[in-house]
């Protein structure tokens, strides 16, 4: 087990949302705000969620551990980025839309960045490059007000491993695209932005590896389309979404069996890429959850 001297177990993996082991190396810290002032309510809110950190620091910069580092928390909405990285969540001093953070959890934050850095072999901590926004990965407004206190972050974590105490002045916060960054796109995922503008369309079959009932729905695995590794957290497609073509009016869905997507629903827009992974991820409606696609798979299938 791998948990920071810096913590102490608090609701520690005492919910069912977090993977057993990795399947890659550490090489970055992924930063989040809870979106409440309720310290204490976290991790309690992932036994129904489908989330979870391996760390959450509080208003007066109290660090809590929620998951072994050794395992991978769901957190960054990638698989990838999960496999990779560690993910910090801090409380709020007040809610929407200002979702304020107190100078204790950002210097509590720094502490614990140079401790994970230290102990992983970052070097020196640089946004964007080991440390990063929840925002880089998915669409969403976390970390709030943090993203423009990564710099700050870095700098005193900087500091402290250094030597220092941490007590640095805050410099401006750096946009991701200020530094030029190599095309890693895959052919694929380049055809998807560049020549299709973030459209899909799948109306083609696809045969069912299985299906079974995860987190309350009946849900299908397939080879055909799914990136590795294939999970339901990450792959599982809804049958709402399906016709069973192998089995039209029954809808058994049995292993083996051919699919394809609704007439409604095999068509629309990528919501998110993965470059690492070569993944692209798709939200349906009425579905809260994105599901990840391999990107060769599905533009064969287009």
């Amino acid at each position: 087990m791998t948990v920071s001297g810096l913590a102490t177990p608090f609701g520690f993996q005492d919910f069912p949302n977090f993977t057993q082991g990795r399947n890659a190396n550490v090489n970055k810290i992924v930063i989040h705000h809870m979106a409440t002032t309720n310290y204490d309510s976290v991790p309690g809110i992932w036994k129904t969620r489908e989330a979870s950190a391996h760390y959450g620091i509080g208003q007066d910069g109290q660090i809590r551990a929620y998951v072994d580092e050794d395992n991978t928390a769901w957190h960054a909405g990638q698989w990838a980025a999960n496999s990779s990285s560690i993910g910090i969540e801090h409380a709020n001093t007040s809610g929407s839309p200002d979702w304020g953070i107190a100078q204790a959890t950002v210097d509590s934050s720094a502490k614990l960045v140079a401790d994970i850095a230290k102990r992983y072999g970052f070097g020196k901590v640089v946004p964007y490059q080991n440390l990063f926004p929840h925002s880089e990965f998915i669409a969403t407004g976390c970390p709030g007000n943090l993203k423009e206190k990564l710099q700050e972050i870095a700098d005193k974590a900087n500091d402290i491993m250094a030597g220092g105490n941490g007590d640095v002045a805050p410099q401006a916060a750096p946009e991701s695209g200020q530094t030029p960054q190599e095309d890693n796109r895959s052919a694929a995922i380049k055809e998807f932005q560049d020549k299709w503008k973030d459209h899909w369309a799948l109306r083609g079959p696809f045969r069912i590896r299985t299906c079974e009932k995860q987190y309350g729905i009946y849900q299908v695995l397939t080879d055909d389309l799914n990136v590795e590794p294939n999970s339901w957290y990450y792959n599982g497609i809804p049958t709402g979404l399906l016709k069973d073509v192998s089995d039209p009016q029954g809808r058994s869905f049995e292993d083996g069996a051919m699919v394809r997507f609704k007439d409604d629903v095999n068509f629309g827009t990528i919501d998110a890429y993965d470059t690492n992974a070569n993944a692209v991820g798709i939200l349906f409606t009425g579905y809260k959850d994105m599901i990840w696609f391999d990107a060769d798979k599905l533009l064969a299938h287009e």
